[in-house]
C-alpha cells in the first residue's frame, strides 16, 4: 500500500511503500518525529524499539492492536482523512508524552467523541511568631482548579462540552470573625452545538451556567459577598460561530438571554450583582459576542483567552479571562491569570459610576492531566 499526503507537523510522507499494520507506522512516525524535533539535542532520540519498551506499553497495547481491524474496513482513499499526529515540539524531551499523543489520536480515529480532564493543586504557608522582628502574620493559603471537556466532533457537526471548577482560600488573622475565607469559588458548565453552513462558519446554539458553591465574607463583618447559589448566572445564545483557524473561534449572538437569580438575598445584597434592592431574579433579553483562543508555542507553555461582551441595550458586561499555564514537568506547573471585567450595572456604594473589577493570580503547584 502507498500513502500519499498524509502529513504531520514536522515531516511529510511521500510515496512510502508500506505494507504492514498501521498500528507500526504510527509508532514509526514517533521515532521519525523525535529524531528531527530533538536532532541536536545531546541525548540520544526516541527508537522504535525503545517505543515498544516503554513500561506502561502492554497496558495500552489494545489501543494500537484495535487498528487491524479498523484498517481492514478503510479505504485507500480515505487514508488522508487519517487524523494530523502532532507531537509537539518540546522543551523537555519527554517520549511518554509523545507516544501518548500517539495513542490519543488512534482513539480520535476510533470515536468521534474526545474528552479531556486535570487537575491543579496550590498550597502556600507561612509561619512567623509574635515577636518575629520584621513583624508579619501567619497564614496559610490553598488554590485549585478541576477542569474538563467531552467534545463530540464531526465533519459537519461539533457539540463541545467544558465543566470548571475553581476553589481557594486563606486563613485571616486580622478577621475577629472568620478564621477562614474564600477567596475564588466558581463552577462553570458551558455547553455548545455547532452546525456547518459554509467552510469555517457555522450555525451555533450555546449555553452557560455558573455559579458559586461557597460562602464568601467581608472583613470583620456578618455582610457575605456572596453564598452558595448566589449568584446563580444562567445565559442561552443562538447565532453564528466563525473558526478562521484553528483554536479560535468568534461567536456573534443577536438573540441572547440572561438569567440572575440570588438563592440568598438575607446575607447578599442584589445591588451588588445589578438587581434592584428588593429583587431576587432578573431576566435580561440582548445580544453577546463571545471570543476563545488557546495558543500552544510549545508544549511548555498554553495560554488561553476568553472574552465575553453582552448587552441588553441599557447595561453593557465585558469579561476578559488570560490563563497562562507554564509546564515545570508532568507533575509540576506554574499558572498566571489576569482577568479584568466591567458590569455597568454594578455599582458599590459611594460610588457614582460603575468602576473595572480585577483579579490576579500567580501561583505554582501540582498538575496533571487525564485522558
Amino acid at each position: 500500500m502507498t500513502a500519499q499526503q498524509v502529513y504531520t507537523d514536522t515531516f511529510k510522507l511521500s510515496e512510502l511503500d508500506y505494507t504492514a499494520s498501521m498500528d507500526d507506522l504510527l509508532l514509526d512516525m514517533v521515532a521519525r518525529q523525535s529524531a528531527e524535533l530533538h536532532a541536536n539535542d545531546s541525548v540520544d532520540t526516541l527508537t522504535l524499539e525503545e517505543i515498544m519498551r516503554l513500561d506502561s506499553i502492554e497496558r495500552e497495547m489494545a489501543e494500537v492492536d484495535s487498528l487491524r481491524t479498523l484498517n481492514a474496513a478503510l479505504e485507500i482513499q480515505k487514508l488522508p482523512k487519517a487524523p494530523e499526529l502532532v507531537i509537539e515540539k518540546s522543551w523537555l524531551k519527554d517520549e511518554v508524552e509523545d507516544r501518548n499523543d500517539v495513542l490519543t489520536a488512534i482513539r480520535n480515529m476510533r470515536s468521534p467523541w474526545r474528552r479531556e480532564a486535570s487537575v491543579m493543586v496550590q498550597i502556600n504557608q507561612h509561619y512567623v511568631t509574635d515577636n518575629w522582628y520584621q513583624g508579619g502574620t501567619s497564614s496559610f493559603a490553598g488554590y485549585g482548579i478541576a477542569k474538563g471537556y467531552i467534545n463530540y466532533i464531526t465533519d459537519s457537526f461539533t457539540w463541545e462540552n467544558t465543566g470548571e471548577w475553581r476553589i481557594g482560600g486563606t486563613t485571616v488573622r486580622n478577621d475577629s470573625l472568620h478564621r477562614v475565607n474564600t477567596t475564588d469559588d466558581m463552577l462553570r458548565l458551558y455547553s455548545k452545538g455547532n452546525y456547518r453552513i459554509v467552510p469555517k462558519l457555522f450555525v451555533s446554539l450555546s449555553s452557560e451556567i455558573e455559579t458559586r458553591l461557597l460562602p464568601t465574607y467581608k472583613t470583620n463583618a456578618r455582610e457575605w459577598k456572596s453564598a452558595p447559589f448566589s449568584p446563580f448566572r444562567f445565559t442561552a445564545a443562538l447565532g453564528l460561530d466563525y473558526k478562521p483557524v484553528k483554536n479560535l473561534s468568534i461567536s456573534f449572538s443577536p438573540l441572547s438571554y440572561k438569567v440572575i437569580h440570588l438563592a440568598d438575598t438575607f446575607h447578599v445584597k442584589p445591588t451588588d450583582y445589578g438587581l434592584e434592592a428588593t429583587q431576587k431574579t432578573q431576566h435580561n433579553i440582548g445580544s453577546s459576542v463571545r471570543l476563545e483562543y488557546t495558543w500552544k508555542p510549545v508544549r511548555e507553555v498554553a495560554l488561553e483567552t476568553r472574552f465575553y461582551a453582552y448587552t441588553n441595550y441599557k447595561n453593557v458586561e465585558l469579561d476578559l479571562e488570560v490563563n497562562c499555564d507554564f509546564i515545570i514537568n508532568r507533575f509540576m506547573s506554574a499558572r498566571v491569570v489576569l482577568h479584568p471585567r466591567y458590569d455597568s450595572s454594578v455599582i458599590k456604594d459611594g460610588d457614582k459610576h460603575a468602576r473595572i473589577q480585577f483579579r490576579e493570580l500567580i501561583s505554582v503547584g501540582f498538575n496533571h492531566k487525564f485522558r
